[in-house]
């Protein structure tokens, strides 16, 4: 028998960030943090999150995955949701865990808004 085909399965660490709040917009806030936006595992992007009083240069982190704030569920789905669905069909294990502070947006990611903005569950 031969070996099956390797197709890149790894650990892929995705962020999705969520729109600013009702609270947020209502007291004028602005987001601090800027996105390279990567909707494939093919490459990286990145997020970049700045001081608000300017004194600190900024942040960057790097992500297999970035999304932004307005991306459709279907990209979510196509680039998270089916590659895992796909690899526990096979017989793997997959898992979709979001992880964060609290207001970071995990049920954002989880859940979504109305429409096309709805979470992977």
């Amino acid at each position: 028998m031969g070996e099956p085909e390797k197709t890149g399965d790894c650990v892929k660490v995705a962020i999705r960030m969520r729109p600013l709040s009702k609270k947020e917009l209502g007291n004028n806030e602005s987001s601090i943090v800027d996105l390279e936006e990567m909707t494939s595992s093919d490459g990286n992007g990145s997020v970049a999150i700045s001081d608000p009083s300017g004194k600190e240069k900024p942040a960057t982190f790097a992500f297999d995955i970035v999304f932004g704030t307005d991306v459709l569920q279907s990209t979510v789905y196509d680039c998270i949701g089916k590659p895992a669905l796909n690899s526990m069909f096979a017989g793997y294990n997959g898992t979709i865990f979001a992880y964060g502070q609290t207001g970071s947006g995990k049920s954002w990611s989880m859940m979504g808004g109305e429409g096309e903005l709805r979470g992977i569950i």
